[in-house]
């Protein structure tokens, strides 16, 4: 049986690039519901950002854009 290093799987490092996302969205008080880690795409590890309200958008969009005025 073949073991899997947690640290090089596709889905894994996804699922952990989502997980980061959110949490730093939170940090903003923003919230994607739909965001997740999902399936690799060639072995590229992939994060669905899905579908969110034009509010969350415009509170994304003003997060980063107070960050890049630092």
């Amino acid at each position: 049986m073949a073991t899997t290093n947690l640290d090089t799987d596709p889905y894994r490092l996804a699922i952990v690039a989502a997980e980061r996302l959110r949490a730093a969205l939170i940090g903003h008080g923003i919230t994607i519901p739909s965001l997740r880690g999902s399936h690799p795409a060639r072995e590229v590890p992939m994060v669905e950002l899905g579908c969110c309200s034009a509010e969350v958008v415009e509170a994304l969009a003003a997060a980063l854009e107070r960050v890049g005025a630092e």
